[in-house]
C-alpha cells in the first residue's frame, strides 16, 4: 500500500488557526451593548464613568493589525470584555474577542460622564422655536423618533430605533418617501450630539421625543438609554412592505394604500362619504403594526396621541394642514374631534377652500384627504371652525368598528382639562414600547419618570 501523503498547512491558514485559537468565538448574532458597556466602575446605569482604559467605543469601525493572517480585517467594536480585549464584529457577521493590542482605528478620547439629565435640559431650551412651524421643534421630533422606530419586524427581529441608519443621506431609509422632511430633525439635534458625544443617535432621537411629549404637556415617559448606532448605510432595514406601482415599499404605513383611485366624488365614495376600500387600508395598518407586535387597542392609542402635533407639509408628505386646533399641546380633542365633526373628502383640485381661508388644508396634486369644511353649496358648515384635516387613514379610526370603540373611549374628556386618563396612559405605554423596538439591552435612568 502506497503511504499516505500528510497534507501541508499554509503559513496563512496556519495564522488563521492560531488567532481562533487566541479568540473567544461568539454566535453570529448581533450582540448589542447597553450603557454598562462603556465604562468601568461603579456609577449609575445612564453614566459612562471615565477610565484611561476604553480605549474604542461600541459602533466605531476598527482595523485589526493582527495576527498575521488576519491583518486588514475590518469590523464594529460591540462592547469591552475583561480589561484588554473587546467584542467586535466583522463585516461576515462573526462576533470574536479580540486583544487591545491587536486592534487599530480611530479611538476615542477618555469616556467622560454621559449626563442625561442635562441632555434632557438642553433639548428642552431648544424645543421652541418661534421661527418654525407653529413655534416648536417638538411634533417634528415625535416623528423623527417614531419613523426610525417603526422599521421593526418581529418575525426578523430586525429594524427599531437601534441603529440611526436614517442619518445616511444615500441608505435607503433617508430616501422613504414616507421620512421627508426628516433631515431637519436630524440636523438639528446634531450639536446636542456634538456637545454629548458619547451619546448614540439612536439614545438622542428617543430621549428627544421623550422630552418634547412632556415639553408640550403629555405624559413622562421612561427612557432608557443603550441604543447602538449602525456605522453606515447597510444597517437600513429591508424594503420589504407591499408592492405598490409594482415596486417593494419601506415598512412604514401609506396612508392611501388599497383604496380606490381617483377624485370624482361620486365614484369613489360611498354612502356614508368613505372612499371605496377603505377596509383594504385598515387592514394595511393592521398588517404594519402587528408586524410590530401592536394589538389594535395600542393601534389606537399612538394615532390618537401621536398625530395630535404638528401638521402635514404638501411639500413632503403631500398632504396639509394641522390634525387640531392647539398642535403644540397634549389633549385628546384628535379623538373628540374625528367622531364630533362632520368630514369631507378634498383633493388638490377643491380650489374652494381657498376662498374661505383653508387653502393650507389643500393636498398637493395626487392627493387625498378629509377637512373639516364643506363648500356653499353643501351646507358650509366649518366655514368658521378652525383648518383641520385627517388623512385617509385617520379616518379609519372612525371607520372600523373595532377601532372606533377604542376611539369613542378616548374622545371623553373624563378630566375636565381636554385630556383623557386612559389615552395618557395607553399612549405612554405604547409609545414606549414602540421606541424600545429591536433593542437588546436598555438599562433605567434615574430620572426614569
Amino acid at each position: 500500500m502506497a503511504a499516505r501523503s500528510t497534507p501541508l498547512l499554509s503559513a496563512g491558514v496556519l495564522g488563521v488557526l492560531a488567532w481562533l485559537l487566541t479568540s473567544s468565538f461568539l454566535s453570529q448574532t448581533f450582540v448589542t451593548p447597553g450603557p454598562h458597556a462603556i465604562r468601568r466602575g461603579r456609577r449609575t446605569a445612564c453614566r459612562a464613568v471615565e477610565t484611561a482604559v476604553l480605549l474604542f467605543q461600541p459602533g466605531q469601525r476598527v482595523t485589526l493589525t493582527g495576527p498575521p493572517a488576519m491583518a486588514g480585517a475590518q469590523g464594529t467594536i460591540l462592547e469591552p470584555k475583561g480589561d484588554d480585549a473587546f467584542a467586535v464584529q466583522f463585516d461576515n457577521g462573526s462576533i470574536f474577542h479580540i486583544a487591545t493590542h491587536n486592534i487599530e482605528g480611530s479611538g476615542a478620547p477618555p469616556a467622560g460622564n454621559v449626563n442625561y439629565d442635562a441632555v434632557r435640559a438642553d433639548l428642552k431650551r431648544v424645543m421652541d422655536d418661534p421661527n418654525w412651524d407653529d413655534g416648536s421643534y417638538g411634533p417634528l421630533l415625535i416623528r423623527l423618533a417614531w419613523h426610525s422606530s417603526g422599521t421593526y419586524s418581529k418575525h426578523t427581529n430586525t429594524g427599531g430605533s437601534e441603529g440611526a441608519a436614517m442619518r445616511f443621506v444615500y441608505g435607503s431609509e433617508a430616501k422613504d418617501p414616507e421620512n421627508a422632511g426628516l433631515a431637519h430633525a436630524i440636523k438639528y439635534l446634531q450639536p446636542i450630539k456634538d456637545k454629548y458625544p458619547l451619546m448614540s443617535h439612536s439614545d438622542l432621537w428617543i430621549l428627544a421625543a421623550y422630552v418634547a411629549i412632556e415639553h408640550m404637556g403629555g405624559p413622562s415617559i421612561e427612557f432608557k438609554p443603550g441604543r447602538v448606532d449602525t456605522p453606515d448605510e447597510k444597517g437600513c432595514p429591508e424594503w420589504d412592505g407591499p408592492m405598490i406601482d409594482g415596486q417593494a415599499s419601506s415598512r412604514l404605513p401609506h396612508a392611501e394604500y388599497g383604496l380606490v383611485e381617483g377624485f370624482d366624488r361620486n365614484k369613489v365614495l360611498d354612502s356614508e362619504g368613505r372612499i371605496l376600500g377603505w377596509e383594504n387600508l385598515a387592514q394595511h395598518m393592521r398588517d404594519v403594526f402587528y408586524r410590530m407586535g401592536f394589538n389594535d387597542r395600542e393601534i389606537v392609542a399612538l394615532m390618537t396621541g401621536g398625530h395630535l402635533w404638528g401638521r402635514c407639509h404638501p411639500e413632503h408628505s403631500g398632504y396639509a394642514g394641522p390634525w387640531v386646533e392647539e398642535m403644540t399641546k397634549w389633549s385628546n380633542e384628535y379623538a373628540a374631534d374625528m367622531i364630533e365633526d362632520p368630514w369631507r373628502m378634498v383633493s388638490n383640485s377643491d380650489t374652494w377652500l381657498d376662498s374661505i381661508g383653508a387653502e393650507e388644508l389643500r393636498p398637493a396634486p395626487g392627493k387625498r384627504q378629509y377637512v373639516n369644511k364643506f363648500p356653499a353649496a353643501e351646507g358650509g358648515s366649518g366655514l368658521d371652525d378652525p383648518n383641520q384635516m385627517m388623512l385617509v387613514a385617520d379616518m379609519v379610526l372612525l371607520w372600523d368598528p373595532a377601532f372606533r370603540q377604542t376611539l369613542e373611549e378616548y374622545a371623553v374628556d373624563d378630566t375636565g382639562s381636554d385630556d383623557n386618563h386612559a389615552l395618557r396612559r395607553d399612549f405612554a405605554a405604547a409609545y414606549k414600547k414602540l421606541t424600545e423596538l429591536g433593542t437588546q439591552r436598555l438599562t433605567a435612568c434615574p430620572f426614569a419618570h
